[in-house]
C-alpha cells in the first residue's frame, strides 16, 4: 500500500482514487483553434454505439512551449439524455450541448462516421491536419473507413496494460499543469469520475469510480489514448511543430 500511495497518489482509505481534484481542476488560459491554423495535431477517439458517450480529442503544441493543448468534442444518443443515473452522477448533457462541446444524435445510436467528419471539419475550417489518430478496436471499422476517405492515418491502440505508461504520463503532466484542456467541463467531469486499477506487475488502467456505470470516463480514456499516440509519435510530431 505504501507504493500505491507514493507512486500513484492513492489514499490508503480509497485504493481506487486516481487524481486529486487539484490535479486536474486548475486554471489555464483558454485557447482558440484559430491560434493553431495550419498546424498538425495528433488525435484519439473512444467510440461507442449506443448507451455510452463517444469522445474525440486532438493534441496541439507550439514551438518552445511544453504545454499540450487538448481540444475535445463528445457525442451521445438522444435516448440517454433523460438517464437519471447519469444526472445523479453530475451529467449536464443538455447544457453541454448548448455549450457546443456535445453533439446529440437522434434515437438510440451514434453515427460513428460523424466523429471522423469532426476531424475533417478541423482541417476544412482551420487547416489543422491530423498526423495520426489512435482508436480502440470497438466499433472502429466505420470510423477508420471514413478517416481513410479523408486520407487521415489511424492506428489501433488496445486498452488495458498497453496504456499503463500513457496513463502514468497523463497523471504526471496534469500534476505539472502542462495540459490545457480549454476548460472543457465534460473533460473535467470524466477525469473526476476516473479511478485506477493495478495488476501485480504494476500496470495500471483507468476504470470508473466504484465501478459505477453512470460515472462516465470516456473523456479520460480518450486522453490516455491520445497520450499513447503522443508517446509513439513524439519525435515526428515535434519535428512537424518546429517546422511550422
Amino acid at each position: 500500500m505504501h507504493t500505491l500511495c507514493k507512486d500513484f497518489n492513492i489514499k490508503q482509505n480509497n485504493a481506487q482514487a486516481w487524481l486529486m481534484n487539484e490535479d486536474y481542476n486548475y486554471e489555464k488560459e483558454p485557447f482558440n483553434l484559430e491560434d493553431f491554423r495550419g498546424s498538425f495535431c495528433l488525435g484519439a477517439v473512444d467510440l461507442s454505439a449506443t448507451t455510452d458517450l463517444s469522445n474525440a480529442k486532438i493534441l496541439l503544441m507550439k514551438p518552445d512551449d511544453k504545454t499540450k493543448y487538448v481540444y475535445s468534442h463528445y457525442w451521445i444518443p438522444e435516448s440517454k439524455l433523460q438517464d437519471s443515473n447519469d444526472k445523479e452522477a453530475g451529467a449536464k448533457y443538455e447544457q453541454w450541448a448548448k455549450d457546443g462541446i456535445l453533439t446529440i444524435h437522434e434515437g438510440n445510436e451514434i453515427d460513428i462516421s460523424k466523429i471522423a467528419d469532426w476531424f475533417y471539419s478541423l482541417y476544412k475550417e482551420y487547416n489543422i491536419k491530423t498526423y495520426m489518430a489512435g482508436y480502440d478496436q470497438r466499433f472502429s471499422k466505420t470510423f477508420t473507413d471514413r478517416m481513410e476517405e479523408f486520407s487521415f492515418e489511424t492506428e489501433m491502440i488496445l486498452q488495458g496494460k498497453v496504456l499503463s505508461n500513457a496513463m502514468k504520463l497523463v497523471e504526471a503532466e496534469l500534476k505539472d499543469k502542462v495540459i490545457n484542456y480549454n476548460k472543457n467541463s465534460m473533460d473535467k467531469w470524466c477525469l473526476g469520475n476516473s479511478a485506477i486499477e493495478m495488476d501485480n506487475l504494476g500496470n495500471i488502467m483507468c476504470v470508473k469510480v466504484k465501478k459505477q456505470a453512470s460515472k462516465r470516463i470516456d473523456g479520460a480514456v480518450t486522453l490516455i489514448i491520445l497520450y499513447e499516440v503522443y508517446r509513439r509519435y513524439r519525435n515526428e510530431f515535434h519535428k512537424l511543430i518546429n517546422k511550422e
